[in-house]
């Protein structure tokens, strides 16, 4: 009976044991199915969301942040979030650049939404910002033509040519290369949600030495400028060979007005030979 007993209290701790193991197995077996259900359920519900709503990406702080710390592209992250939930004055990935090397007016933790409230710019900084130090910016008018039909944009590159001269001795001359447009009329920043449309403005803004300051604005007073564009990637030089009238339509070069020689006056014309008369004697 002793023996009986004895096995019968062994083989009940097996017995709760062997459940035991079975329903943590089951039990996992139950999580993961259930963990794998929810983020099934979360992706879709967030593909849903993503199609039906208008998302934009806001500029994050990517560490805590103190006052007069200057913002870097390091210190700073992008998340999309629906535009109905985005602050309207919070830094966005399209005018992102507008805030770089701008100083912390106020403190902002990790993870938190960078407002232009945050920076000493305020929602409209400065345009001096922009400039690097040592360079300048200068406002150029243009027409139709110098606007590339309304197609420039910030950021891209143009040479400059200066027209000058009248008649036979107007002439086109290379006056500086690769400068790059920081503005296009008070448009600042690239508009790509515009690309192919044409804009309307009358003004370029762009970057320069102050050197090539003194050239623009007295190549103003003297002729025409004219605007090409360049590909961004094209680093050859414009070189300097002037463009005339002659070289135009292939004729013999103008004298300059220092070579061209003054007609020798004529001779007068010989007398003509007559008669001699002698009246009285004499």
């Amino acid at each position: 009976m002793v023996e009986k007993g004895g096995r019968a209290r062994v083989a009940r701790p097996r017995k709760n044991a062997v459940m035991l193991v079975l329903s943590l197995v089951l039990g996992g077996i139950g999580v993961f199915y259930s963990k794998h259900y929810i983020e099934e359920q979360i992706a879709h519900y967030k593909a849903q969301l993503e199609r039906s709503e208008p998302m934009v990406k806001v500029v994050v702080a990517g560490r805590a942040m103190e006052r007069g710390e200057v913002i870097t592209q390091a210190d700073l992250l992008q998340r999309p979030i629906p535009v109905q939930y985005a602050d309207s004055n919070s830094v966005t990935a399209a005018n992102v650049s507008v805030a770089l090397g701008q100083q912390l007016d106020s403190d902002v933790d990790e993870g938190r939404p960078i407002l232009w409230a945050h920076l000493e710019g305020g929602l409209s900084p400065t345009f001096s910002g922009k400039v690097p130090e040592g360079l300048r910016a200068i406002t150029i008018r243009v027409d139709e033509i110098n606007s590339i039909s309304g197609f420039l944009q910030p950021k891209d590159r143009v040479d400059l040519l200066l027209g000058h001269g009248s008649g036979e001795r107007y002439r086109i001359v290379p006056l500086i290369e690769r400068l790059e447009i920081i503005a296009t009329g008070v448009q600042t920043l690239v508009d790509k949600s515009r690309e192919g449309a044409t804009r309307q403005f009358s003004t370029i803004t762009v970057q320069v030495t102050p050197e090539q300051a003194q050239r623009i604005t007295l190549a103003q007073q003297i002729g025409k400028l004219t605007a090409t564009l360049r590909n961004p990637d094209d680093e050859a030089p414009l070189g300097d060979a002037e463009m005339d009238v002659a070289k135009l339509l292939n004729l013999p070069a103008a004298p300059a007005p220092s070579q061209r020689r003054t007609p020798a006056p004529r001779a007068p014309a010989p007398a003509s030979p007559g008669i001699e008369y002698i009246i009285g004697g004499s």
